[in-house]
């Protein structure tokens, strides 16, 4: 069972990133529950987040060219070839068209500090306008760690309303603390900002919440296939002798 927000918000606050200066502003909003049972078979989907007392974060102002994302290691067993089918990020508040809004959202590997590098695996555009944005890859191959950016627009100086979230380590308005509750304390940490595309920041800031860091509420799906050796035409030919 999965979880899904409303836009049911209790509390507004401003923060900094633990390792950034850029500023960020986060609510929290109620979570309540939705059913997800696409994925079945050789397919396994990969998250972080734990909305156990069922606040989250939400957060916006992220700037022209702001970089997000989620350091994903594959759930795929060895040797099988990990294919990335679909990511899903919560968009609490969505961005219109026809504004210059529109960010991507790229597949990238990752160096020793878990910050995105190369060129993209793969690419595409995004402009949140759903609560579960889903993005389909058509099962490009990823290797066992890689990490999902988003980078956010903006249009001459225009802010861009989109905001994305997080789960939430500090007590909610009307719930506990999670963090040291439903998870340890020592939670690895797989959720960065990464600067912007113009400064960018590695190592990555963390969205912390002044409790412990919170986890962006994203979603990697995954099939699982068999690994293959490349082979010459007479070993091929071998096997039938």
């Amino acid at each position: 069972m999965r979880k899904f927000f409303v836009t049911t918000f209790a509390l507004a606050a401003m923060l900094c990133l633990a390792t950034s200066s850029m500023a960020l502003e986060k609510k929290s909003a109620l979570a309540s529950d939705r059913a997800d049972d696409w994925n079945a078979g050789a397919t396994c989907r990969i998250s972080y987040y734990n909305i156990c007392t069922g606040w989250v974060w939400v957060w916006s102002g992220f700037g022209d060219g702001g970089r997000v994302g989620t350091v994903f290691n594959s759930c795929c067993a060895a040797p099988a070839q990990a294919q990335l089918l679909q990511t899903s990020i919560f968009v609490a508040t969505s961005a219109p068209s026809g504004y210059g809004f529109t960010g991507t959202i790229a597949v990238h590997n990752t160096d020793a500090n878990d910050c995105p590098v190369g060129a993209p695996i793969a690419s595409q555009p995004l402009l949140p306008t759903s609560v579960f944005q889903i993005s389909l890859w058509g099962g490009v191959p990823v290797p066992n760690e890689f990490v999902v950016v988003v980078t956010m627009e903006e249009n001459q100086g225009l802010p861009n309303p989109g905001s994305i979230g997080t789960d939430h380590p500090a007590a909610g308005p009307t719930g506990p603390q999670a963090c040291g509750t439903c998870y340890p304390a020592t939670r690895v940490n797989h959720s960065f900002a990464y600067g912007s595309a113009a400064s960018p920041v590695c190592p990555g800031s963390t969205f912390n919440d002044g409790i412990c860091d919170s986890q962006l509420f994203w979603d990697a799906d995954l099939a699982c296939g068999v690994g293959v050796e490349s082979s010459t035409w007479g070993q091929i030919k071998g096997l039938y002798r």
